[in-house]
């Protein structure tokens, strides 16, 4: 089992990294944090993120994922929506250490 000094660290990386690819495409949308679920054996990490420029979809998510997958296997799920005229994709990831 991980420390909650790693479960901290972690978190803070993601949430930095995902942040800071936002903002280099310009996207609006910042990410808070990433909750973590401690099971008997491992500890799960959950998170999502938006974006609202479609076209950058593909680059930010790409960027995204590939540093997410260095926590292993990453289950991601993104979906498109449209609310009150807002058009985004939003995105979420869990992975178990």
């Amino acid at each position: 089992m991980i420390t909650d000094e790693e479960k901290a660290k972690i978190k803070e990386e993601i949430v930095d990294k995902v942040n800071s690819v936002l903002e280099n495409n310009n996207e609006s949308y910042r990410m808070d944090k990433v909750n973590v679920l401690n099971k008997s054996e491992t500890v799960k990490f959950m998170g999502n993120y938006r974006v609202y420029d479609r076209k950058n979809y593909n680059s930010i998510s790409r960027e995204i994922n590939t540093f997410l997958k260095k926590y292993g296997n990453v289950d991601i799920k993104s979906k498109k929506i449209r609310d009150s005229g807002m058009k985004f994709t939003t995105v979420s990831f869990n992975f178990e250490l």
